[in-house]
């Protein structure tokens, strides 16, 4: 290794670029060249606070980028840059070995042809990482992770953005942290916070697992740029439009009890005897309107419900009642989640499997399907489903008249009612064991497999999974049987005292 005073010849690597940042940093160096041992014509220069790639020989010295990383230079006051507005670009070690080639072939001399490696599009990435989430894989633990239905929507829309699809045809090699962060802003200017925040979120996590999954396909075995794009925040107008949502949520939440639970149930069930011909409700949607009202779960999930799911009889819980387990693919958590389910919850799965039966001899059509709550929609890719949070939430509208443009009711038959939805029922149950109860604490985040703030749980939540029995495991199937004999006894009381006559 050769030095002087003013320079060094040596391997350019990434240590050495650590070197040279922090003397830029420092910014005492009057001038100081760390030369390339394999392109000699390669430099790296180091002039006060600025650091500059270079391509240097006897008759010139021509600047093609900067090596100072944006994370660092923004720190740094713009009047104490002084290197030349030429060759601005951003290099990292790997690409500037690559423009120096090129600017000294330029010069007429002689260079070794780059060797051509293999690079994904933006777009192959995007199809790529779409696959990925779509099967079964694993996490860094080991435990298995289930595709998810919500998240493969999240993707495929905040990527199906206009402001991302027009960069689908460019090579990733060719993209960098101010395009991440160009992208970044265009979508939180046109959409808002969360279409920013979900483009950071799947953009990143696309990128990392290209990088560690398929480095050599992609090309993506340099720097990580992506995770250098600066985050944003939210606008002081975004700021209060939020705390405002909040505070009418919190007031929705407040005002929803399960005597308006009550009353809903009453003219849900009016409705849909109403409803005839091709109005017709579907016996998927309103005996599932029923089962998530009782089980209190998260939209979509809670008619996610398979015949095999159900014990009709369990020895160890009170005569009528039995069991309901959702699998681990259809829970947020990603965990198996079982409920006691009172003789109502099992009255509602027999009329519903009956009222499925004889839709299907109407349309004679056997359907044959493994859900309870079947939706007549049975879609191309995925055959025969449950019915989907949406068709729960346009009941509701429905009811509310709000779907005239589609040819539903022109009246709100829910007048009196407070504005809810379906996560709203969810509160409502949680709220109700918490507050009207004297359960333990921590049963009401049992009950919704969601902890609510001031619902502390026990020293039994600690139990690991090996030697787990009926009385002592992570499901406590005892606590909750307690919490759904009162909520199921306070349902069906606000339905009575609404005048409901019990559904058959």
């Amino acid at each position: 290794m050769a030095e002087s005073r003013f320079s060094k010849r040596c391997e350019l690597t990434v240590k050495v670029v650590d070197e040279a940042v922090a003397k830029a940093l420092e910014g005492k160096t009057a001038r100081f060249d760390y030369c390339d041992e394999s392109q000699p014509y390669f430099v790296l220069r180091v002039r006060g606070h600025s650091l500059s790639w270079l391509v240097k020989t006897r008759d010139k010295t021509i600047k093609i980028g900067n090596a100072m990383p944006p994370q660092h230079r923004k720190r740094l006051p713009e009047r104490r840059m002084r290197a030349s507005k030429v060759g601005d670009e951003d290099l990292g070690l790997r690409d500037a070995r690559q423009s120096a080639k090129l600017e000294w072939a330029k010069l007429g001399n002689q260079v070794e042809e780059p060797e051509k490696k293999p690079c994904w599009t933006w777009d192959q990435l995007v199809e790529g990482y779409k696959t990925y989430i779509s099967g079964m894989r694993e996490d860094a633990r080991g435990q298995p992770v289930y595709p998810s239905n919500e998240t493969q929507n999240d993707v495929r829309l905040i990527f199906a953005r206009p402001e991302v699809a027009k960069h689908a045809n460019r090579l990733l090699n060719h993209l960098g942290e101010q395009w991440f962060e160009d992208v970044q802003e265009a979508l939180h200017e046109a959409y808002g916070f969360d279409a920013y925040r979900k483009f950071r979120s799947y953009g990143r996590a696309a990128l990392n697992w290209a990088q560690k999954f398929k480095r050599k396909e992609s090309g993506l075995d340099g720097r990580r740029w992506w995770q250098l794009a600066e985050e944003r925040r939210r606008t002081s107008t975004e700021v209060a439009k939020k705390i405002v949502r909040t505070r009418e949520l919190k007031k929705k939440k407040a005002d929803f009890k399960v005597e308006h639970l009550g009353k809903l149930l009453v003219e849900h069930e009016k409705f849909c005897l109403s409803r005839t011909g091709n109005e017709r409700i579907s016996p998927g949607v309103r005996w599932g309107f029923w089962w998530d009202c009782l089980t209190g779960h998260r939209r979509g999930s809670g008619t996610w419900i398979a015949r095999k799911d159900i014990d009709f009889k369990d020895p160890r819980l009170p005569k009528g009642w039995g069991l309901a387990t959702w699998q681990p693919e259809v829970m947020k958590s990603q965990n198996e989640f079982t409920l006691p389910i009172p003789p109502l919850g099992l009255h509602i799965i027999r009329c519903c499997l009956r009222d499925v039966e004889e839709a299907s001899k109407r349309v004679v059509k056997n359907l044959n399907s493994p859900w309870i709550f079947t939706s007549r929609v049975v879609q191309s890719d995925a055959g025969i489903i449950p019915v989907s949070g949406s068709a729960l939430a346009n009941h509701i509208r429905n009811m509310r008249g709000l779907r005239k443009e589609h040819g539903g009711n022109h009246r709100d038959i829910l007048k009196g009612i407070p504005p809810f939805s379906m996560h709203i029922i969810r509160s409502t149950l949680g709220d109700y064991i918490l507050d009207e109860t004297n359960l333990p604490p921590g049963v009401a985040s049992l009950m919704i497999a969601h902890e609510i703030a001031g619902d502390h749980k026990s020293e039994m939540d600690k139990v690991g999974d090996t030697g787990r029995r009926w009385y002592f495991q992570a499901q406590r199937i005892p606590e909750k049987l307690k919490a759904m004999e009162l909520w199921s006894e306070a349902l069906l009381k606000a339905f009575d005292e609404a005048g409901g006559l019990h559904p058959r």
